[in-house]
């Protein structure tokens, strides 16, 4: 006798775990595609600091104090600056070790790079007063005091006028003078800092100025007259004497040019008139320069 089988006969299809992860996948998939036109772009919070790429930076050497001419540069204190590469002085000096024997001959300024043209690898250029000198001029050295030097105001770079005072008159000997340096420093006064008073001046002259002031020196006391850099005028009167002092009118009366004098003898006493600026005025003094005659034909409607 047969047993009858009771098996189920197989029916085909996915089970439910699976189709309900068939269904989630589809769902969230839909919603992202969904999104996707309606999706906004997020701008960087504008409190937010930017970050951008830093350049390379080379070290330049500067020197940290101005440098004065003729200085060697093994003298000089030194500091490095960065600067961006790209921005980097051409021909500026990199590095200081190989112009150490180097000499400058133009003053530095601190804290700006170095370079050729401002250094001289020659043993022969290490003179700053040599270098200043021009083709055609010549530097001479006189001593000074105090008051020659306007209390050390007339230092190195200043322009002053060369005075020869002698017994009984003042003389311009040389105008325009420019001072090379003081007391042998190139050095000019600078700021409020108060000048020493040099002893010894070196001068920058033309040939004949220098002629002039050396011939002067022997002849009585040099002196100078300290002048703006931007006063291009001349003296009037290059010229003055004692009896032009003597006969000066007292400041209350002006300064009088003087174009006539005229001397009148009477039975009581003498009487003088000098013109002053159209003026007959009496005087005590003959002017320098006029001849004095016997002259009594004076009108009197002439005179004050």
């Amino acid at each position: 006798m047969r047993r009858k089988s009771f098996m189920r006969p197989y029916r085909g299809g996915l089970s439910s775990s699976l189709k309900l992860a068939i269904l989630s996948f589809s769902i969230i998939a839909a919603a992202f595609v969904v999104r996707m036109p309606n999706e906004t772009v997020v701008s960087p919070d504008p409190q937010q600091p930017i970050v951008v790429a830093a350049f390379d930076t080379v070290e330049l050497p500067v020197p940290s104090e101005p440098v004065a001419v003729g200085t060697k540069l093994s003298k000089i204190r030194w500091k490095t600056v960065s600067y961006p590469k790209h921005q980097v002085p051409k021909g500026a000096f990199l590095e200081t070790a190989s112009i150490m024997d180097a000499v400058t001959i133009v003053p530095l300024p601190a804290d700006l790079p170095v370079f050729p043209e401002n250094v001289s690898f020659s043993s022969q250029i290490i003179n700053p007063v040599v270098e200043r000198i021009p083709l055609g001029m010549r530097a001479m050295t006189i001593k000074v005091d105090a008051t020659t030097a306007v209390e050390g105001w007339a230092g190195s770079g200043s322009l002053v006028d060369v005075l020869l005072i002698a017994k009984d008159r003042t003389t311009v000997v040389a105008e325009k003078v420019r001072i090379l340096s003081a007391e042998r420093s190139t050095e000019p006064v600078e700021g409020m800092q108060t000048p020493s008073v040099p002893t010894t001046v070196t001068l920058l002259v033309t040939q004949e100025q220098c002629l002039a002031i050396n011939t002067a020196v022997p002849l009585g006391r040099i002196a100078f007259a300290l002048r703006s850099s931007h006063d291009e005028d001349q003296w009037n009167d290059k010229i003055f004497t004692a009896e032009q002092l003597r006969n000066k009118p007292p400041d209350n009366e002006g300064n009088h040019i003087i174009t006539g004098y005229l001397a009148v003898k009477d039975e009581q006493k003498n009487k003088a008139y000098a013109l002053a600026n159209g003026r007959w005025i009496p005087t005590d003094v003959k002017p320098s320069g006029f001849l004095v005659g016997d002259d009594k034909a004076l009108n009197e409607e002439n005179l004050p």
